[in-house]
């Protein structure tokens, strides 16, 4: 009988129902990053960005059919104009793969300035990404970024433009290259309708 009790505990504590209301619009980070404060640095080619696009990688842990990423101005000293956005499958550092780059919204608007010390998540983005996918988000910052967010051990490698919006561009040519990333803290999916506990 002791047996059967312990083999229900374990039935039930392994079992969780699907999610219902509002669990169902529960979004949860597949990738995230410590947003860091930027120390001076003149070679650093995130600190001199003026009229220039950022492409940068993440490797994602969950997968999903729509994402929604985060940027952080936390550690800035002013209001952050992003002039657009866009994530695509990632090819390399430089390149992504042809035809799949998606525009990235907030609040239906192509740009969008952070306030200070803030975060703003963009809109979902029809984008179905499978578990380990390396995805690509490109930022273009028309105005010149004094004291940016970063994330200084990033372990992938961010490319920054010649000058002008390259955030559609398949290949960002002749690009500077960091191991930092900029603004990205975390790439989110819709938690999954049936969840299992540890």
């Amino acid at each position: 009988m002791r047996k059967v009790r312990n083999c229900a505990l374990v039935c039930l504590l392994l079992y969780a129902p699907p999610l219902t209301g509002a669990q169902r619009n529960t979004w949860v980070a597949t990738w995230a990053a410590s947003p860091q404060a930027a120390a001076p640095n003149p070679k650093q080619p995130l600190l001199n960005i003026e009229d220039q696009t950022v492409r940068e990688r993440v490797r994602v842990s969950i997968g999903g059919a729509r994402i929604c990423i985060r940027l952080s101005n936390e550690y800035g000293s002013a209001p952050l104009l992003i002039g657009s956005a866009t994530v695509a499958a990632a090819k390399d550092s430089a390149s992504v793969m042809p035809g799949s780059i998606q525009t990235v919204t907030f609040g239906g608007h192509n740009s969008v300035t952070i306030p200070l010390g803030s975060t703003i998540l963009s809109d979902p983005v029809a984008f179905p990404i499978a578990f380990a996918t390396e995805i690509s988000i490109s930022l273009y910052f028309p105005t010149r970024v004094a004291t940016p967010t970063l994330h200084h051990l990033a372990l992938k490698r961010a490319v920054v433009s010649q000058h002008g919006d390259h955030t559609r561009d398949a290949k960002i040519e002749a690009g500077v290259v960091s191991r930092s990333s900029i603004l990205v803290s975390a790439v989110l999916v819709p938690a999954q309708p049936y969840q299992r506990l540890v």
